[in-house]
């Protein structure tokens, strides 16, 4: 499993998490992704890689206030069940920085946005 934190590089993926907030404390917060841990990068299936299948996948997440995901909802398909499948099971195993509200946390709804995009193809270097 590759981490966002090694220099193992997937070039045909590129991961867009939309997140808001500026953190926990004591402020009011949304919940968001913790950077702060481990946080494995969508697989991008080598059979979608072979048939060309790109877009993005938009879930909601609720965050419980220990900062694990409680349920996952796919909003918007990438149009393909492969692709929003990995991006599930993704943020299934990430850790999150939960709601703040009135100095308490609390369970709440973020979401994240997963986009799998198949590499450019470089121009070719013509000399004249």
């Amino acid at each position: 499993m590759q981490f966002l934190h090694t220099r193992v590089a997937l070039a045909a993926l590129t991961c867009a998490l939309a997140l808001g907030g500026t953190g926990a404390c004591l402020a009011d917060t949304p919940a968001k992704i913790d950077h702060n841990r481990l946080t494995p990068m969508p697989e991008y299936p080598n059979a979608a890689q072979d048939q060309g299948e790109q877009g993005d996948v938009l879930l909601t997440i609720q965050v419980a206030t220990n900062g694990r995901p409680e349920r996952i909802r796919v909003q918007q398909s990438s149009g393909f069940e492969d692709l929003d499948t990995a991006a599930v099971d993704a943020a299934a195993n990430w850790h999150y920085v939960p709601a703040m509200a009135g100095g308490d946390t609390e369970t709440s709804w973020t979401k994240v946005r997963v986009r799998y995009q198949l590499p450019q193809a470089a121009p070719a270097n013509r000399s004249q």
